[in-house]
């Protein structure tokens, strides 16, 4: 994902995330997941939005954080959540990535990536 569109990393990535999460509920716990090679590529995704002008927060470690606090947040939405009202989302995990990249973006400076 190094070479793609940083958005559409961030929107990929977490689409992964919340397929596995979702899918593997009791068998896949993301904080042991998080190893120090996790961390930098996250770091390396956050940087390449700030470079990009995606969003304008200027520490990469300050968007992984934000990103992994309110990723364990989307997650424990119930699936009827008013919050997770997404137009054009199809599904529980769609509607979750929505929020989630939405919310990121907007939360470090970015605008809303999709309007």
């Amino acid at each position: 994902m190094e070479t793609a569109p940083p958005l559409l990393a961030l929107h990929r990535l977490t689409e992964i995330v919340f397929d596995l999460k979702l899918s593997h509920r009791f068998a896949v716990q993301l904080s042991a997941a998080i190893t120090p090679a996790v961390l930098d590529g996250l770091d390396l995704l956050f940087a390449r939005l700030r470079d990009t002008g995606a969003i304008t927060a200027a520490d990469p470690a300050w968007g992984r954080q934000v990103y992994l606090a309110l990723l364990h947040e989307v997650h424990d939405l119930p699936a009827g959540s008013p919050t997770l009202a997404s137009p054009g989302a199809g599904d529980e995990v769609e509607a979750k990535v929505n929020l989630l990249v939405r919310t990121v973006v907007g939360a470090l400076g970015g605008s809303d990536p999709h309007s």
